[in-house]
């Protein structure tokens, strides 16, 4: 067997095909071994919504791409006669992204949180400035009082009831 490597960047959550290398006019696909542990390939169990092969080609189809998911990916294949195998290596590398949907609702929580303080804050200004005006009466200013020298007008009150 001769190992023919490749190494392949993919981000997070993406699709990615991976290439047979070791299929060609002299050998046919037999299977894909994920990390020495796991065999995708006719007859073999795996995760179908996740893995789809090629059969002719050996074109390896990943959804959605995790990052337990990196690592070395062997594609089998058989010469034609019967003779011998030949293993075509990829090596998957599944790149983090810089700011994640996680990232986005931890962000906005945290400006969610700012902005509601912000708000109590502004009204429990406006609410003690409100309050402080009971508590603390203005008292008119002497201009604003009558002048001694202006007549006050009042209707005495009685204190008996007429009859008509």
């Amino acid at each position: 067997m001769n190992p023919i490597s490749e190494v392949t960047e993919v981000p997070v959550g993406s699709t990615v095909v991976l290439k047979c290398g070791s299929n060609d006019y002299n050998h046919n696909f037999l299977f894909w071994i994920l990390n020495n542990n796991t065999i995708i390939g006719p007859g073999n169990d795996f995760n179908e919504k996740k893995f789809k092969y090629e059969v002719l080609s050996g074109k390896l189809h990943i959804h959605n791409v995790a990052p337990t998911e990196a690592g070395y990916y062997q594609c089998i294949s058989k010469h034609v006669d019967g003779s011998s195998l030949s293993v075509g290596e990829v090596e998957m590398i599944v790149q983090s992204p810089s700011f994640s949907g996680g990232d986005a609702i931890k962000v906005a929580a945290i400006i969610i949180s700012l902005l509601v303080l912000i708000i109590c804050a502004v009204v429990y200004y406006r609410l003690k400035k409100e309050w402080n005006q009971y508590n603390h009466p203005v008292e008119a200013d002497e201009e604003d009082e009558e002048k001694p020298d202006g007549e006050e007008i009042y209707n005495r009150t009685t204190t008996t009831i007429s009859q008509p």
